[in-house]
């Protein structure tokens, strides 16, 4: 089966680099590939919702001379002036790729030498050795050297001042365990001992004096991209791989003997003229550590993903890549990149189960879709010595795109980790992606981010796989027609497996996506009116409760203002004209606010009582007119208002279980909830939760996007 490979981005990584600084000085030990490209690779700008690119124009080979190899930098030697260029057959060009990129060694005319792997590109080996091994400020640190066209970045790492590379656990002492509260203290005798080498490693062998490695990525890429493509390959790649490096160092003087093999190879050849390209095969074939470096570039440089193995005691493995993002959110802005090809969905199965994003976690109501045929996949994975293989092969063949991760583990009595643990291995390596589970009910559009350039690609490739169907063109215009549940598309009941399998091969190759059901809280006028009147008449009854007449609102506040003054004086006693007067004043101010309360609660006595209805939506009532819904965006976060809002309207549910549904449901009508993926997680029938729902649509507003 063809496949339409997903959107990988180019990493821009041009070559690979060993740098060492040991007694002897800094070495540029080897590199990968031997001639790397140093030109930025050419890739379509498209930004947005863009689909369109303007073609090329091909000027011919008449703009192509040999003055622009002095424009473009590539005067890398200063005796390359005294050489002809000009000489020798211009028809294929072949001259230029020997000046550019030799193979064996070149011998100027005053007689100097210059080895072809003494350069990179444009740039001189011995002088990219001394500032490719910065000092110990940067040990540890990202390092970044822009040299046009190219960038250098790197995570160097320095022996330690003790002369170990890796700082050595602290031991426990048996003396010291008796008498200290955590028992553990250092053993200073020993750690004299460690502090006083001059050289050497943890296991004690000589590591000759190298006090530093630097594995330098030498990256080739556009300006407007360069600050994010760099920190995504420093953080995914660059650092983890200088730290395997020195743990292989430290264990074993990896890396240092590792590079005295490749040196002393590379002084072998000079002496027996050895071509470049014999002296890089047998490099590769008797280092591990210049194999790790070329199996690192071939799968970055490739989008891919990069296994490594280290020959060191135990074996050191690990793999390498760079995230490649699954889906989108939303569509890309005019000024951003565009991602053609990605799916456009807002599910997310890294959501936690408060709506956190976690990179670690998996939901389970997700299921696998596998990103090629179940065969090839399984070939695949099987010439893999990995202990999982079995376990992932056994659940492959119990995975349905259909059925989400829960289902799997209950249908199979599988622990639920297991299956979320072989689910992550899958998509880890590119083999699945996570999605919510098929469904001939749920509606899917054509995906607003497909990628119609490779229509004609894809067409034949769902020929191929689907012969008795639609043309593919002919299938993706019925699904944009209008949107509607799947299952109008099915012929019949027998064809439901099959159209099940074409919509999987749809959504793999980003050509629809699933459209979602959100849901808001909606409050009607009829419903505010009730939760209004009923504060205002609680408010009403607690005043008149308060202030019943003047004469015992006066004495209250005359207790409580002169409460001091009558504990010291007698209460007998006549009243002054000062307290005579402020007596007046309170049973004035008394009276007139229970005159206002009357008056108020008069007026709110015209008012009509509010009636519930059977259907709030439609009460036209005059008393109603004023007053507009209202819409609570997140129940979760909501004011004592809204809460009896939701109260109140929850008392208008007469039967029993659709109450006990609705505040069950509740917390899906944020907006940002699913309905399609409610019953999963409610554990329902999916056709009752649906009945139940359709019995509430009056009071939510329903918003459907992807």
């Amino acid at each position: 089966m063809i496949e339409v490979p997903a959107h990988t981005p180019q990493s821009g990584l041009a070559a690979i680099g060993l740098v060492i600084r040991s007694k002897d000085g800094p070495r540029f030990v080897f590199h990968y590939p031997p001639h790397p490209p140093t030109l930025a690779p050419k890739h379509i700008n498209r930004y947005g919702t863009e689909l369109s690119v303007e073609p090329e124009l091909d000027h011919g080979a008449e703009d192509e001379d040999d003055s622009d190899l002095e424009d473009a930098g590539y005067q890398i030697h200063p005796n390359f002036a005294k050489m002809n260029l000009n000489d020798g057959d211009k028809s294929n060009g072949r001259k230029k790729d020997t000046i550019l990129f030799p193979d064996e060694l070149i011998e100027f005319p005053d007689g100097e030498r210059l080895w072809p792997w003494d350069r990179i590109g444009e740039f001189m080996t011995t002088d990219l050795e001394s500032i490719l091994t910065p000092s110990r400020a940067f040990h540890k640190k990202r390092f970044i050297l822009g040299l046009d066209p190219l960038h250098f970045v790197s995570y160097p790492i320095h022996i330690r001042e003790d002369g170990t590379w890796k700082k050595k656990k602290a031991k426990k002492s048996k003396k010291s365990k008796e008498g200290s509260e955590d028992g553990s203290v250092i053993d200073e005798k020993k750690d004299d001992k460690v502090k006083g080498k001059a050289t050497g490693s943890e296991d004690g062998d000589d590591h000759g004096g190298m006090t530093m490695f630097n594995v330098v990525f030498m990256l080739s890429l556009p300006i407007e991209e360069e600050d994010a493509r760099i920190a995504e390959m420093y953080d995914h790649v660059i650092k983890k791989f200088n730290k395997a490096l020195a743990h292989a160092q430290a264990s074993s003087d990896y890396v240092w003997k590792e590079s005295e093999l490749i040196l002393s190879m590379k002084e072998k050849a000079r002496e027996d003229r050895r071509p470049m390209s014999w002296l890089w095969s047998n490099i590769l074939v008797k280092s591990t550590l210049a194999v790790a470096i070329k199996d690192v570039y071939n799968g970055i440089a490739n989008s891919d993903i990069a296994t490594v193995r280290l020959a060191t005691n135990p074996a050191l493995e690990l793999s390498l890549q760079i995230p490649v993002p699954p889906f989108l959110l939303s569509l890309p802005g005019p000024t951003e990149k565009s991602m053609p090809g990605l799916l456009v969905t807002t599910a997310n199965p890294m959501l936690d189960e408060e709506g956190n994003f976690d990179p670690d976690y998996l939901s389970k109501h997700f299921a696998l879709l596998l990103l090629d045929d179940e065969d090839r996949i399984v070939n695949q994975l099987q010439h893999d010595n990995s202990e999982l293989i079995e376990p992932v092969l056994e659940y492959i063949q119990m995975s349905k795109p259909t059925l989400s991760f829960l289902q799997v583990a209950q249908a199979n009595a599988v622990e639920l980790h297991e299956i979320l643990l072989l689910a992550q291995h899958l998509i880890y390596w590119r083999k699945a992606i996570a999605i919510p589970p098929l469904h001939q009910r749920d509606t899917y559009i054509v995906n607003p981010n497909a990628d119609h350039h490779k229509l004609k690609v894809a067409q034949l490739a769902w020929s191929k796989r689907f012969p008795l169907s639609l043309s593919l063109p002919n299938f993706l215009a019925r699904i944009s027609a209008a949107p509607r549940p799947y299952k109008t598309f099915l012929p019949s009941k027998a064809h439901r497996g099959v159209y099940l399998e074409m919509l999987g091969w749809l959504i793999r190759g980003g050509w629809v996506t699933r459209l979602h059901t959100f849901a808001y809280l909606k409050i009607w006028p009829e419903i505010i009116y009730e939760v209004e009147y009923q504060m205002k008449a609680d408010e009403i009854h607690k005043r008149t409760r308060t202030y019943s007449t003047p004469g015992n609102t006066s004495s209250e506040s005359n207790d409580e203002s002169n409460s001091d003054v009558d504990k010291e004086n007698d209460p007998s006693a006549p009243l002054t004209t000062e307290q005579a007067a402020e007596h007046a004043r309170l049973d004035r101010l008394a009276a007139k606010e229970v005159a206002e309360n009357q008056l108020e609660a008069a007026e709110f006595a015209k008012k009509p009582m509010p009636i519930a209805t059977e259907h709030p939506s439609i009460n036209n009532s005059e008393h109603l007119h004023y007053m507009t819904p209202y819409i609570i965006v997140d129940p979760h976060k909501i004011s004592h208002q809204e809460s009896m809002y939701i109260s109140a309207l929850g008392k208008r549910f007469e039967d029993p279980k659709l109450k006990e549904a609705f505040f069950k449901f509740l917390k899906y009508f944020n907006g940002m909830e699913s309905l399609e993926m409610m019953p999963l997680k409610e554990g329902m029938k999916r056709k009752e939760a649906w009945s139940l729902i359709q019995k509430m649509d009056e009071h939510i507003l329903i918003v459907r996007h992807w």
